[in-house]
């Protein structure tokens, strides 16, 4: 259960910056792919009151195993480069820093890869690793469930897109934005570089486990 092509990661602070509901309405409703939602600070109920909404307004949405609690079993998990994977079957993917840790993570059965820093993220200034460069991740990520992550720009995207990339994952391209309407001309930009770019059918996201819906325990 891959990702679509442009895949926007929530920033983490959602009811301690701003509210996020209201992006991420406005985000799907201009064509948003899919979203990571990456929010461990909130509590159950936040956290189960944002991914509803992320499920009604984007087609392909996932939640990053960073949450102490799991509200809705039925949707794909992201796991951090060290954490186990599911048990139960679960679509999942991870998190990479080097082309080894690609390779193990897809060959033990993760349905995608997030491989940083592509080049250097925007929403980590401080970050001093060296980025991986274009050239290099495509040599290893093209053609492969692997998506770039770390200061895609629009014109980026398009490189990679261009040269066969499955795609890209961002959160300061589209979240440091003012305000939703300025986050939604950004995408539109995203969505621009990428002529095979296609709304994915809404729920495309969802486990097939998850049959009485992908936040069906309430509790």
């Amino acid at each position: 259960m891959t990702p679509p092509e442009l895949l926007a990661i929530t920033p983490g602070d959602h009811l301690v910056g701003r509210d996020l509901r209201p992006w991420l309405v406005a985000l799907g409703a201009g064509g948003l792919p899919g979203v990571l939602i990456r929010e461990p600070q909130l509590d159950r109920g936040d956290l189960l009151e944002l991914i509803e909404i992320a499920v009604a307004s984007v087609a392909w949405v996932a939640v990053h195993a960073r949450h102490p609690h799991d509200p809705c079993p039925g949707l794909p998990l992201h796991l951090h480069a060290s954490a186990l994977r599911p048990t139960t079957g679960r679509s999942y993917g991870r998190s990479c820093h080097s082309p080894g840790e690609v390779d193990e993570a897809l060959a033990a059965g993760a349905s995608w890869a997030l491989w940083s820093p592509v080049w250097s993220p925007a929403s980590k200034p401080d970050d001093t690793r060296p980025p991986i460069g274009p050239d290099a991740f495509l040599s290893r990520a093209r053609g492969r469930p692997v998506l770039a992550l770390g200061g895609v720009t629009p014109e980026r995207f398009g490189l990679l897109r261009r040269g066969e990339a499955t795609g890209a994952a961002v959160l300061g391209g589209v979240f440091a934005a003012a305000d939703p309407a300025s986050a939604t001309e950004q995408l539109r930009r995203y969505l621009s570089q990428s002529p095979r770019s296609r709304p994915s059918p809404r729920g495309e996201g969802l486990d097939p486990t998850g049959a009485a819906g992908p936040c069906r325990d309430r509790r």
